[in-house]
């Protein structure tokens, strides 16, 4: 089966700002991503885990998006203007689709 090389970047940051991100990926546009909960894990905070939380402060989310290469500068220049002041972690890695028209 052929493959296609895209982008993937991996936006770990609070709840609280998952609006905001959501609005400079739309603004950047970018055509879809998926946002997961992150129910626990270590940093430079030290641990953390969701479970007993009351509202969202604290809480943490991933958000995955597929992109073409050339996408890539533009979308991380404006995403990480908003996660840097704050608690996040933005990765990138190169991934193989199948279906290069969703992205």
């Amino acid at each position: 089966m052929q493959t296609f090389a895209k982008k993937q970047i991996r936006i770990i940051c609070e709840r609280p700002i998952l609006k905001r991100v959501q609005r400079h990926l739309a603004s950047a546009g970018v055509k879809g991503y998926t946002v997961f909960p992150a129910l626990s894990g270590s940093g430079s905070e030290g641990d953390w885990d969701r479970e007993g939380m009351i509202g969202d402060a604290g809480q943490m989310v991933l958000v995955v998006v597929v992109l073409d290469e050339e996408d890539l500068d533009r979308v991380l220049t404006d995403i990480f203007d908003v996660v840097s002041p704050q608690m996040g972690v933005i990765t990138i890695s190169d991934v193989e689709v199948v279906r290069p028209d969703r992205f």
